[in-house]
């Protein structure tokens, strides 16, 4: 009887192994390190009842950023434009704008502002629907095309909408922020179907999931039904948004506590929330939790703040302002060592180092003459040893966004009277003015602390960038795999032993 019993806990075992494997954690759709952050408050959430959009764009760690800018321009009837993959009708008309570009990798941008104070944001959200590949839009391609062609955002919300409807995503869904001094729409887009939450009051948050569920402001007619039919719910009763259209393993654990953490720092200051705590939200590594680890170094929880955060932006609009005035707070690399620095949409002066940086993406293509190498090696010596590096930098970059923040105000009292005698040339003279003193200074104070780190006594002149590679988490887990396998073999054979040499015995 023993034996038979023995021998039964032999086969269950390899079972009870096999459910311990397919219970940890799968890998996520997205690659854990992957995929932007981005925050919003509105309304009576803030101090002013503005509009505060805040993003992170986390890339490849080396994809080097222009600041980038696009004038007006009008087009001929007939014309097409050539975007990532494809070409599409042009419109008559194309606003202005600036934005975050990855040089000249990519036709369209990550984020940006355009001439009437409409910006744009996204994140990656993985999707079950269809996508069409290279006969479909990049993400970025569609950011772009909002800048060019909304002068609300309540019409970035359309133009998204119908871009997705008549040509699809290309390789993953999208998560587009569009805001402008009154509203902000929450574009949720899988492949070709899409749903929109207006926002003017509150926080939101997302990182690389949909969030919207069972409610929703705008979308695409069919939503419901092409779900149905995919038989992704059985019923409009039982429809869900991020449920239906995302992939499986949804909520993602990297997504999800970003997404947790973004609010755990902004609920509690709703109603007085500024710039400065949207700023604190993008440079977050979970300080003061059980998750914190070494920023930029964290194995075991994906931050918002990350090394591949290659530039951020915090948009502050303010209703009742000339569109023209509304201004886009930029950064270089990770905030929580760079700096923010104001930029007008309608400026037109950008200082050659922001749009210097070519390939190859790694180390061995820094260039000092290009402000994105500069903040990016500032970024690099400062991880070698963070907790005692951090502080000083972080200073000389406060002071400097104090100064900016200061010289904001100033200048902003100026451009109102000159738009108010109807001087809108001379209000253009001083933002381009502004905007390249600015930029330039704070491409100085980077070199000058690249100079003072490196004269530290202890710091390597070129920092090795050598970081926890997007392997290791994974070999972490085949450890994990392995270490459970070979336990519960090793118990299996011992137990099989035993049932052998019982036989053996009794026979």
């Amino acid at each position: 009887m023993l034996q038979k019993k023995v021998s039964l806990l032999a086969l269950v075992l390899p079972l009870l192994l096999l459910h311990c494997v397919a219970s940890l954690p799968k890998e996520e759709a997205l690659s854990r390190d992957g995929g932007c952050t981005t925050a919003l408050a509105a309304g009576n959430a803030t101090s002013y009842g503005t509009i505060i959009l805040a993003k992170n764009r986390d890339l490849s760690e080396y994809e080097i950023q222009w600041l980038y800018r696009a004038p007006r321009e009008h087009h001929p009837a007939g014309a097409v434009v050539r975007l990532q993959y494809i070409e599409i009708p042009q419109v008559e008309v194309t606003w202005a704008w600036v934005g975050s570009k990855s040089y000249t990798k990519k036709w369209g941008i990550g984020m940006g502002i355009n001439e009437w104070g409409v910006v744009v944001a996204d994140n990656d959200a993985p999707t079950r629907e269809p996508l069409e590949g290279e006969r479909g839009l990049h993400d970025n391609d569609i950011c772009r095309l909002i800048l060019e062609r909304s002068r609300t955002a309540r019409e970035g919300m359309q133009v998204a909408g119908a871009l997705l409807e008549e040509y699809g995503h290309s390789f993953v869904g999208e998560i587009y922020w569009i805001a402008d001094s009154e509203e902000a729409w929450i574009v949720e887009g899988a492949g070709h179907h899409w749903a929109a939450v207006r926002v003017t009051d509150g926080v939101a948050v997302r990182a690389n999931q949909f969030q919207i569920t069972t409610r929703w402001d705008a979308g695409s007619e069919d939503l419901v039904e092409y779900a149905i039919s995919r038989g992704w719910c059985r019923s409009a009763e039982s429809f869900n948004f991020a449920r239906c259209y995302s992939k499986t393993g949804y909520p993602y654990r990297s997504s999800q506590t970003r997404f947790e953490r973004g609010h755990d720092l902004l609920d509690d200051g709703v109603g007085g929330l500024t710039m400065r705590d949207l700023i604190e939200v993008l440079s977050d590594h979970y300080e003061g939790t059980s998750m914190y680890r070494t920023a930029h170094s964290n194995s075991a929880y994906r931050t918002i703040c990350s090394k591949r955060t290659v530039s951020a932006m915090v948009a502050h609009l303010k209703p009742g302002t000339q569109s023209e005035m509304q201004v886009m707070w930029y950064c270089m690399s990770s905030p929580c060592i760079g700096v923010f620095i104001p930029v007008y949409a309608n400026f037109s002066a950008i200082p050659s180092p922001y749009l210097t940086g070519d390939p190859p993406e790694d180390i061995s293509g820094y260039d000092s003459d290009s402000a994105w190498w500069a903040y990016k090696k500032i970024q690099l010596l400062v991880d070698e040893d963070y907790d005692e590096q951090h502080a000083t930098v972080r200073a000389t970059w406060d002071d400097l966004y104090e100064g900016f923040s200061s010289d904001v105000d100033q200048l902003e009292q100026e451009l109102r009277s000159h738009y108010s005698a109807g001087e809108k040339g001379e209000a253009r003279a001083k933002m381009d003015s502004f905007v390249e003193r600015r930029l330039t200074q704070a491409y100085e104070a980077s070199l000058q602390t690249i100079e003072e780190l490196t004269s530290v006594e202890g710091v390597e002149e070129e920092p090795s960038g050598d970081m926890p590679e997007d392997g290791e988490e994974k070999e972490d887990k085949t450890i994990v795999y392995m270490g459970l396998f070979i336990f519960m073999a090793l118990i299996a054979v011992t137990l099989w032993l035993y049932v052998k040499n019982a036989g053996v015995s009794r026979s």
